[in-house]
């Protein structure tokens, strides 16, 4: 399996490097990645080409702690809905558990493991690739789940241990995270005491929280659904405002070959020009029953160059004209 990492988390680490007075831009085109995938809310990136160039930049940059500095430079948008639904969480626990339960969203080969008793939590970095070789990294992950913890309780957050498992270095560890650090471990991770992640946060927001995790749901079952039509309906929708997307161009988004998207298809009982009428006849269906898009709005959303070529069409999926579904206005 080719483990993705979503795309605009990775502008995290171009941040990093920027700040470090390096060629961000050029560094990722080096390693074959697109740039301007940075601000695509959907596009994804290959995890072995991520970990290529985060290699590349630890051989660049001198400085051994500059993984850091990570958590300073994440911004809620980086985790798509997952970055809301952390800062509108009640409290710290609801916020990591629902960092765990998504966090294969932001990163596919990566898990988060929560585990408590009487007196704490604890929340591990789990990894089926060899993040091990990487000490920037572990750092920078240890660094954006503190920072984003740091975020929704305050500055003063306590922590009691941190976990990680490479030696040390000649960075202040200690400092940075306020707390006893142990080295070597067989994990990363950091443990806070039970009654401090139980307390009630200021800024929780109920129902922001639950309609991030109705996005974050859709994403995840975007990325682990079991039916491949459901992914290809899913980018068919994204992508019909900009025309009516080619087979092509979806089975690229979906890291796939044309021919294999088209065989996996019919596996699951459909071709991709079946699924792509459907996606264009249920979307044309739902904004003409709403009443608030013109006709000229609707064959825009549906991905029709014309309103002539889109009645066209809808006359042959439904045997009707668009006005005669269209909803009062």
């Amino acid at each position: 399996m080719a483990f993705t990492l979503l795309a605009t988390a990775g502008r995290i680490v171009h941040r990093l490097i920027q700040n470090r007075g390096l060629d961000a831009d050029a560094l990722y085109l080096e390693c074959g990645l697109d740039p301007a995938k940075l601000d695509d809310a959907k596009a994804r990136y290959p995890v072995d080409q991520m970990r290529t160039l985060w290699n590349l930049a630890q051989q660049r940059i001198p400085d051994p702690c500059w993984g850091l500095a990570a958590g300073k430079d994440w911004r809620p948008t980086d985790y798509h809905a997952l970055g809301y639904a952390f800062l509108a969480s009640s409290t710290l626990e609801e916020a990591l558990m629902r960092l765990a339960r998504y966090y294969r969203i932001v990163i596919q080969d990566t898990g988060l493991q929560i585990t408590s008793n009487q007196d704490s939590l604890s929340v591990r970095s789990m990894h089926i690739s060899t993040e091990a070789a990487i000490p920037t990294l572990q750092d920078a992950h240890m660094s954006l789940i503190l920072e984003m913890c740091r975020e929704v309780y305050g500055a003063t957050l306590p922590l009691l241990e941190v976990q990680l498992s490479h030696p040390s270095q000649s960075c202040d560890y200690e400092h940075y995270f306020g707390c006893p650090v142990r080295y070597d471990d067989d994990s990363s991770g950091l443990t806070f005491a039970l009654s401090t992640v139980r307390k009630k946060l200021p800024a929780g927001n109920r129902d922001l929280a639950n309609e991030s995790d109705r996005i974050l749901a859709d994403l995840d079952e975007f990325l682990t659904g079991p039916k491949l039509t459901h992914r290809v309906r899913q980018e068919i929708c994204r992508r019909l405002p900009s025309g009516n997307p080619c087979a092509k161009d979806v089975a690229r988004e979906l890291a796939l070959a044309p021919r294999t998207l088209q065989r996996k298809l019919r596996e699951e009982g459909t071709t991709y020009k079946k699924v792509s009428e459907d996606v264009r006849k249920e979307v044309a269906q739902r904004y003409l029953k709403d009443g608030r898009h013109h006709l000229s709005e609707v064959t825009f959303l549906t991905g029709f160059s014309n309103q002539p070529a889109f009645s066209r069409a809808y006359k042959a999926w439904t045997g009707r004209n668009p006005s005669d579904d269209q909803g009062p206005t």
